[in-house]
């Protein structure tokens, strides 16, 4: 892995909740203290999700968010591993820390681009086996939100470290009633990731400036949003960036990333565009 700074922007964009749980928001399973006397192990995060994840598999205990609390401290973990790698290697050096390229249940990305990415199926799949109503009803939101890709369905990456953005689609409105009418209806269940991911929609509703679509897309997108969610607590600022868009002032690059011809879903209310018509052939 050579050193790529810029790769962090992937991460901080399109990855999903793992820092690790705060006490009570996700029941958070800590790892236990080892002994005196016993070796010290060099990623215990990591030791305790597997240890935790191959007990609660077998249906020996554990529960569905307390899982995913320390998937999300070991995550956090191995990310932490990859860019120390990544700076040791840059700089000549020889790691001391012992690295594992995979992580049960996530992308890890230690090339180009650097990141340790939930895998939403893996866990979709697991809340199915051992899971309860609200557990499955969560990882259902969040493959729908990854659809068991490396990034959320209304970012299109560009590059490893570039994406554009899908404002206001149909996926982008869907999402943000799940997410709000999940935190409405379970409070206290997987609260970190339910907030994070409302802030990631409406951050880039509010402060993308690459947009994959034309400016009439992206406008009928705000319009949708607005008229689907008009006591948001974003609604304010999302109308001010519409009108910023009206008046030709907005710093949203339109069809940004078209050189890809990226598709976009039409936004509620939108109409397909017209194929244009055969040429009359002379009489």
């Amino acid at each position: 892995m050579g050193q790529n700074r810029p790769g962090l922007w992937i991460w901080s964009c399109l990855l999903v909740a793992l820092t690790p749980a705060l006490a009570g928001s996700q029941a958070e399973e800590k790892p236990q203290e080892k002994k005196p006397g016993q070796q010290k192990v060099e990623l215990p995060a990591r030791e305790a999700y597997l240890e935790g994840l191959e007990k609660f598999s077998k249906g020996k205990g554990g529960s569905m968010q307390g899982i995913f609390a320390l998937a999300r401290a070991a995550a956090r973990e191995q990310l932490d591993a990859v860019l120390e790698w990544d700076a040791a290697i840059a700089a000549g050096k020889i790691p001391k820390k012992r690295f594992v390229r995979t992580l049960p249940g996530f992308y890890v990305g230690t090339s180009k681009a650097l990141y340790v990415i939930v895998d939403s199926r893996f866990f979709l799949d697991l809340s199915t086996q051992r899971g309860d109503a609200v557990d499955r009803r969560f990882f259902e939101l969040l493959h729908e939100t990854f659809n068991g890709a490396t990034s959320r369905i209304y970012v299109d990456t560009i590059t490893d470290v570039t994406a554009c953005y899908h404002m206001g689609s149909r996926e982008f409105i869907t999402l943000y009633r799940g997410w709000t009418q999940f935190k409405a209806s379970h409070p206290r269940a997987y609260g970190e990731t339910v907030n994070e991911e409302l802030q990631a929609l409406e951050h880039t509703l509010l402060t993308a400036t690459c947009a994959c679509s034309a400016r009439q897309i992206v406008d009928a997108g705000f319009e949708a949003f607005l008229r689907t969610f008009p006591k948001s607590p974003i609604a304010p600022q999302a109308r001010q960036r519409l009108e910023r868009i009206h008046t030709n002032t907005s710093d949203l690059v339109f069809r940004c990333g078209q050189e890809l011809d990226l598709g976009q879903p039409l936004p509620y209310g939108v109409l397909p565009p017209r194929p244009p018509a055969a040429p009359v052939p002379p009489k």
